[in-house]
């Protein structure tokens, strides 16, 4: 829908240049006329007819055919000089064919009398047109690229907006919802009584509750970060999730070599794996066994979180963690991506995939 939206607007817009164009010729081709220097023939509404109307349909028709052939060389990977060789090839086709249109519908149209067809004044016509023709095309090619370009950094500006957004949406919700004042409080009294139990243990919990406000509060203003940062913030959040789960709670990490500089969506996986460990628990499963596996498969990185809990009923419903997850993998890649939550294959747990292409 909007892709028709923008060719309507660029077919307008080439349009009015085509109609600016067409009434600057015809004033010009009018004062000669009226002067008597040129086509005093014809009477002043063929003139109208043959150098204006049709005019202005035979340009509308090769305006059409521009913006089609333009588009197509936008969207190819070609070099400058294969694209200018190619644009010069179409003007000259299009220079010759539409003075054949010109003639066609002189000869159909109009019924003009083909035995008082002079070929020397068409060939004339035809050369004598050639600047004409050039500079037509060649603007309206300017025309269209120069609109592909600031629609294109229109879009980029936009999607920067939208992602410095959704950065601060998930340093929000992670806050709000992943680190909420029942989780704060159930770590706080874990190290309470962890302080008179394990000493060492409590201080390693805190340091690790600690360092993970840090890395959230002070998160660098992207959306990408190595994968390597990602587990190491993933890593604190696990140690401290393992004390208030206890022994009930076993998270296991995969992952395969030399992926350590892959860039992945900043804070990506920490709403992923809460709601594994959320859902995953229930009355017949309480003890709660995660294995995440990343590794590459061809370009693609592929992102696992498996568990053994309560598998999903039939209406499943994203919460706001995981919806805000799929915006920003649509940001960020459009449809260049997967993410999925389904059943496990024996019926016991749940898995989460998430394949998306490899950055570095």
């Amino acid at each position: 829908m909007m892709k028709e939206k923008n060719d309507k607007k660029l077919f307008s817009i080439l349009f009015i240049f085509t109609l600016v164009y067409s009434n600057i010729k015809i004033a010009k081709q009018s004062y000669f006329k009226f002067k008597g220097y040129a086509l005093d023939d014809i009477s002043w509404t063929n003139f109208f007819i043959e150098y204006y109307l049709t005019d202005i349909l035979i340009m509308t028709m090769l305006l059409a055919l521009i913006l089609f052939l333009t588009k197509k060389m936008i969207h190819k990977d070609f070099s400058r000089y294969a694209i200018l060789s190619v644009h010069l090839f179409f003007a000259a086709v299009t220079w010759v064919l539409a003075y054949v249109i010109y003639y066609l519908y002189r000869f159909t149209i109009l019924e003009l009398n083909f035995d008082n067809f002079n070929w020397n004044e068409a060939v004339f016509n035809i050369v004598n047109y050639s600047d004409r023709h050039f500079m037509f095309y060649f603007v309206n090619v300017f025309i269209i690229y120069t609109y592909f370009y600031i629609n294109k950094s229109s879009q980029i500006e936009l999607q920067k907006a939208q992602l410095k957004q959704q950065l601060t949406n998930v340093q929000v919700n992670v806050l709000k919802y992943q680190l909420h004042p029942h989780f704060f409080f159930n770590t706080l009294n874990s190290i309470s009584t962890l302080i008179e139990t394990d000493a060492k243990l409590a201080q390693n919990t805190l340091a690790d509750f600690s360092n993970l406000l840090r890395d959230i509060l002070f998160l660098k203003d992207t959306n990408l970060m190595p994968l390597s940062v990602e587990m190491k913030i993933l890593k604190r959040y696990i140690d401290i999730m393992s004390i208030r789960f206890s022994d009930h709670l076993k998270v296991s990490i995969h992952v395969e070599d030399n992926l350590g500089d892959v860039l992945i969506p900043s804070l990506i996986l920490q709403p992923i794996l809460e709601n594994s460990i959320k859902h995953g628990y229930s009355y017949d499963s309480t003890d709660l066994k995660i294995d995440i596996d990343i590794f590459q498969k061809e370009s693609n990185l592929h992102i696992e979180v498996i568990n053994n809990g309560e598998p999903l009923s039939e209406n499943i419903k994203y919460g706001t963690g995981l919806k805000n997850t799929v915006d920003r993998l649509i940001t960020l890649y459009e449809n260049n991506f997967i993410f999925s939550i389904e059943n496990r294959k024996d019926k016991i747990g749940v898995i989460t995939q998430m394949i998306i292409p490899i950055k570095s």
